[in-house]
């Protein structure tokens, strides 16, 4: 029997409505096309004030007595709503029996938990609260506006609990916590996110802490798309399509699932690039290695001391030999811990051995991770270089671990980072991945997916061009240092006298500074400033008595001072009979300006020169070099003011750092005013003309001496960790041995001897990071005073860029509302607004803003005349274009920060639109597009027959090879199909004769519909979509719609996984369970009956009673009916009356006995589809709404 186009029906599930057991089995009720309320209700005054999700169940279904096979079942959305405010979806879970509430479950699991937030949850969040608090590091990102994060209490336990929450706004501040056990303070980022639903459970978190331990309470995760569920429905041609095109252009990909109200939520004050960790390498040589019987087992950590160099990292305990890989620390192939490369923090997992106090031996390459502004780059995504495969070449080169890869797919914002070792992974492996050359910043990418049109890749990394690496320095002696009572000391007067050993030691003075003896040292003779160094560290109350002679030393200030015509300066003192040895002399003198806003000027103090006498008459520098003259006997000084002096400067070069297309086919390589060096040179520094200059002049003259004393105790120790340089140190990067003791800082303060088990090390001292200065507190007395130098880091400059991409925190983001400011290198500030349109200008600022994505791009400078400017640094003649070059301005990158607002979405009540938003995504809308989508480009129109036809009218539609043809009257009733026939190649309808028209009113209307049915094999978030095969028709936009379908495939009734049991073990399996029975069921000669018609989708058994009687058992369905082998057995189904199936009784084979079990599945020929009726807040725009989805599919002619 041929499937006609009456056998193909929708019939309804047990339950049409919106609670939670709505849905459920298939019955034998016709949903009837055309029928008001037949699957949905009236819309209410609520449902548009606020919105609602309506979801109903049907069934596809095939109703013929037979199993004729309809071939390639699919449905789809041919007419949207009526009304625009109401959207029309339809999905399935491919369950015959489930209900709403399994079904939302299915929609709400459109997220799903990701990995862990890298911070914890802030003490303990009460249930109703509608803020949560994180406590984090301050080189991990903010939570986004609109990002979803879970919380689970308990994870893994039989208590858990979990809420996904969606954040609303974020805050941040930066506080300082000191906890016991711990010395000194440590800081962190405190995060309050408002979230926009309150939390329906109470979540435990944690207090501060320094060691960043796993949390056993409420594990913080990140969420990531699970998008369990497809979805189907129909969007409008934005752009006719002609005959024989493979790509087609829809409104949208998206359709809206969950109603939404936007807002708007600013955020103010954020650093353009954000900030991220940077790993250096802070020591030279040999790897660092110490031993220890710190434990090394699960759940234990091992602390370095200090940061550590990726892959550089072992600990051996006897044959065993622990390394580091990755972020992840392995014991011949099996990972047994994790390893946090900027804290030096090893976690053991439950796959490590328990080593106890085994001794170990640890060896590492120190490294420091500061938190600093990134450096940007991107890649624009157009039509013409899209694709999986990109290469970027990135400088200044990124540091180990510091290389974040984002791409936009699909709406989603994806990250591939780099785990140290130049290997980028995402969360997920079909995020994509990718290799970094840490020598070259070459960068080979593979997405996991294809980006969005009109998008961009974007990098962000850490660099080491403005850090110097100083760990190989020879430090100086430790030293006392003390500034005796009294001033303008008379050489060869002063001793020093201390006990050590039981004996008495002495120092003294040669008249030339010096001192000599048990102890060396200094002594400036005008100031009284001693300076000792020991031959072995004292004891900590170690005193020192000091004797000596002294006289009051005068001062002379000389103001703006003449030249000599030779250059020099000669000033008269008041005084004569000067001391030999007691003269000092100072003046400021300014180095040359040499700014430039295209480099950044490293900031240099203007040098205050000071120089001492010799005891011959001669004024000597601290490097011994002759600068002027003195005369004892009538107090006359000469001095030559002008020299030349040490500066760093900074090297800039233009850098290619990767290509793009133009969008015409050419590829333009993409240029960076890039820092690449930081250097060095000898600077002229002169006397001030003006009356800045100035001299001043200590002496002591040959006056009366008086006897002075004093005590100089040996505390603290005084260490200069940058002796011979004005670079400041970087925060966490010493390390240092002295008396065989390791001093490490940590935000300022010494700590010596770290206990790997817990981190802890016995505060020590402190360091200035500007000076230089190390104050040592505590030591090993009678060990070598030498310190040995292992680890140290320091920069001269600020970070400089002449461009910068990020991303806004959240988007879309309201137009003009961007603002941008910053400082340039030589100090000057600029501000500026982006326009309507995106575009950012003013005189150095030239950009663009997609405020759909919130991808900003900006470049610093302008472009200038080439000529004249043949000798700038950053003039190159491949970068001129009509006779204008760019000029590069160079910005200070952390001052760079912006405004903006965006666009968020209000809460909406879970109970009333019957689906919890927070899992789905913000806006409620879900792609029902996607590549691999079947999608019907279709058309259609109506074709009026003029009044009084006659039989025999035929009415030509203007269109050939007609998908669908019906004749319908004025009140839209649709004419038998006997009335009339249509040649559907030629888009001719004839009106059969002779025509009765009884029950129809004139005028009649030809309702004709094309269509292409197509692969979708690329879609782009704009709507652009590419077809597997060309358009066959011409297509207007005015009346074409895209449609994607449902595909459900070939539905016929049928029945399967046919097997006996001797047992029944309520278990519904398809496959036996236990030992089979003696006696079968022969279907080879007797195949079970089914039909399309009754045959119901279900697992069934036939439970035997006695040898003869049974009853039927449906899994769904339960017991429905009994039986016995002396007759056919055919269960009604009483939905049409017709049996579920027949068994023939001759099938039966001898043998069955009581408890005996015969098992089988029936497969229906329908299909479960839920239509989802999504309703936004609005005023209704029709009175009567209406909507229409096809079944579709082939029959065997």
């Amino acid at each position: 029997m041929t499937i006609l186009s009456g056998d193909i029906v929708l019939l309804a599930s047990q339950r049409l409505v919106d609670t939670d057991d709505g849905g459920g089995r298939i019955t034998g009720r016709e949903i009837i096309s055309g029928n008001h309320n037949s699957l949905f209700p009236d819309v209410s005054d609520m449902d548009r004030a606020y919105g609602t999700v309506n979801m109903r169940k049907a069934f596809l279904a095939v109703q013929t007595d037979d199993t004729d096979t309809y071939y390639g079942a699919n449905a789809m959305v041919l007419l949207p709503p009526s009304d625009p405010s109401v959207n029309l979806t339809l999905m399935t879970t491919k369950d015959h029996n489930d209900t709403r509430g399994n079904a939302r479950n299915t929609l709400e699991r459109y997220q799903a938990r990701g990995p862990k937030w890298q911070g914890v949850l802030y003490d303990t969040q009460l249930e109703g609260q509608r803020a949560i608090r994180i406590l984090q590091r301050i080189e991990v990102r903010l939570p986004e506006v609109g990002e979803v994060l879970v919380l689970v209490g308990n994870e893994g336990k039989g208590n858990e609990v979990e809420q996904y929450v969606r954040v609303d706004r974020v805050t941040a501040e930066l506080r300082k916590f000191g906890v016991s056990g711990y010395q000194g303070e440590f800081t962190r980022n405190v995060v309050t996110c408002v979230i926009t639903d309150p939390l329906r459970h109470t979540f435990e978190g944690e207090q501060p802490s320094p060691y960043d331990q796993a949390t056993t309470k409420t594990t913080l995760r990140e969420t990531v798309v699970a998008d369990a569920a497809n979805y189907f429905s129909t969007t409008k041609l934005v752009a006719d399509a002609a005959l024989g095109a493979m790509r087609v252009q829809a409104k949208t990909i998206f359709t809206q699932l969950v109603p939404s109200a936007r807002s708007e939520t600013p955020v103010v004050d954020l650093t353009a690039a954000g900030e991220l960790g940077a790993l250096l390498e802070s020591g030279v040589g040999s790897p660092h290695t110490f031993t220890t019987t710190s434990p090394v087992s699960p759940s234990q950590g091992l602390f370095l001391g200090i940061g550590a160099m990726p892959g550089s990292v072992s600990v051996t305990i006897g044959a065993a030999v622990i390394t580091d890989k990755g972020g992840e620390l392995f014991l011949v192939g099996t990972v047994v811990g994790a390893i946090d490369y900027g804290r030096g923090l090893l976690t053991f997992n439950s796959q490590c051995p328990n080593y106890g106090a085994a001794s170990k031996t640890v060896s590492f390459r120190p490294a420091v991770m500061p938190s600093r502004i990134a450096d940007t780059a991107q890649i624009q995504i157009a039509a013409n270089n899209r694709g999986y495969a990109y290469t970027a070449t990135l400088l200044p080169t990124p540091c180990p671990g510091s290389l974040t890869v984002s791409y936009l797919a699909q709406g989603k914002w994806y990250d591939l980072k780099d785990n140290g070792r130049g290997e980028l992974f995402g969360q997920d492996k079909s995020y994509g991945s990718g290799l970094l050359n840490f020598t070259t910043g070459s960068v080979v990418l593979t997405l996991g997916a294809l980006p969005d049109v009109n998008s961009a890749i974007m990098f962000s990394w850490g660099t080491k061009v403005s850090y110097l690496n100083r760990a190989s320095m020879v430090l100086d002696p430790v030293q006392l240092t003390h500034k005796l009572a009294h001033e303008g000391i008379t050489p060869n007067s002063l001793t020093l006298t201390w006990q050590a050993g039981g004996a008495t030691k002495t120092a003294i003075d040669n008249g030339a500074g010096q001192l000599t003896g048990d102890a060396t040292g200094t002594i400036n003779y005008v100031t009284g400033d001693l300076a000792l160094r020991v031959a072995t560290l004292p004891d900590g109350g170690q005193e020192y008595q000091v004797v000596y002679q002294y006289g009051d030393p005068d001062t002379q200030r000389f103001d703006y001072p003449a030249r000599n015509p030779d250059g020099t300066i000669t000033m008269q003192l008041t005084k004569q009979n000067l001391t030999p040895r007691m003269v000092s002399v100072r003046w400021n003198a300014l180095y040359e300006d040499v700014k430039d806003d295209t480099e950044l000027v490293i900031a240099t103090r203007d040098p205050i020169i000071s120089v001492r006498d010799n005891g011959a008459g001669k004024l000597l520098d601290a490097a011994g070099v002759e600068r002027g003259s003195v005369n004892y006997t009538t107090g006359k000084i000469t001095i030559k003011p002008d020299g030349q002096g040490g500066i760093p400067k900074t090297r800039y070069e233009w850098r290619t750092i990767g290509t793009y297309g133009d969008g015409h086919g050419n590829t333009i390589a993409r240029q960076r005013w890039t820092l690449v060096e930081i250097y060095y040179v000898q600077a002229a520094y002169l006397f001030p003309v003006d009356d800045s200059g100035w001299v001043e002049v200590e002496y002591r003259s040959n006056n009366a001496s008086s006897a002075g004393q004093d005590t100089v105790k040996a505390t603290p120790l005084v260490l200069d960790i940058t002796p011979r340089n004005g670079e400041a140190i970087l925060a966490n990067s010493v390390r240092f041995t002295l008396g065989g003791s390791v001093y490490v800082d940590r935000q300022g303060i010494l700590y010596r001897n770290i206990d790997p088990a817990t981190g802890a090390g016995e505060q020590a001292g402190t360091l200035d990071y500007a000076t230089g200065k190390a104050t040592v507190t505590v030591w090993n007395p009678g060990a070598a005073p030498v310190p040995a130098l292992s680890s140290l880091v320091t920069s001269l400059v600020a970070q400089t860029v002449d461009e910068v991409t990020f991303r806004t925190p959240g988007a879309p983001i309201a137009p003009s509302s961007l603002y941008l400011s910053g400082n340039t290198a030589d100090g000057r500030r600029f501000e500026v607004t982006a326009n309507g349109d995106g575009t950012i200008t003013s005189q150095d600022v030239t950009g663009k803003v997609d405020y759909q994505t919130g991808v900003v791009s900006v470049r610093f400078g302008r472009l200038v005349t080439a000529a004249g400017n043949e000798s700038k640094p950053w003039y190159d003649p491949d970068m001129v274009v009509d006779g204008k070059i760019w000029r590069p301005l160079s910005v200070v990158a952390d001052t760079i920060r912006f405004n903006a607002v965006v666009y968020s979405y209000l809460p909406l009540d879970a109970d009333l639109i019957k689906l919890d938003p927070v899992r789905l995504p913000s806006d409620g809308r879900v792609p029902f597009i996607r590549k691999g989508y079947i999608v019907v480009v279709h058309s259609t129109k109506r074709s009026a027959f003029p009044m009084g036809v006659q039989a025999g009218q035929q009415l030509n539609t203007g269109r050939e090879r007609l998908a669908y043809c019906r004749v319908e009257d004025k009140n839209g009733k649709e004419l038998a199909p006997q009335l009339y026939s249509v040649n559907m190649n030629s888009g001719m309808v004839t009106l059969v004769s002779p025509l009765n028209l009884t029950g129809y009113v004139e005028p009649l209307t030809v309702v004709h519909r094309i269509e292409d049915m197509s692969l979708a094999t690329d879609v782009e978030i704009s709507g652009r979509i590419t077809l597997a095969r060309p358009l066959s028709h011409n297509y207007e936009a005015a009346d074409t719609l895209v449609s994607s379908a449902l595909i459900i495939g070939d539905l016929w009734a049928r029945y399967g996984a046919l097997f006996d049991q001797r047992t029944w073990t309520n278990n519904w399996s398809d496959f036996p369970i236990g030992d089979p029975c003696t006696a079968e069921y022969n279907d080879t000669d007797f195949p079970i009956v089914v039909t399309n018609r009754a045959t119901l989708q279900e697992r069934w058994a036939i439970i035997f009673q006695t040898t003869t009687t049974f009853i039927l058992v449906g899994e769904h369905v339960g017991q429905i009916a009994v039986g016995d082998v002396n007759t056919d057995f055919a269960p009604i189904n009483p939905n049409n009356g017709q049996p579920y199936f027949r068994l023939d009784r001759r099938g039966w084979g001898a043998g069955w006995t009581a408890g005996n079990v015969l098992r089988f599945n029936t497969y229906a020929a329908n299909y479960p589809i839920w239509f989802i009726r999504t309703i936004l807040q609005s005023v209704a725009a029709v009175d009567t709404d209406r909507f229409e989805a096809q079944l579709r599919g082939n029959v065997n002619r």
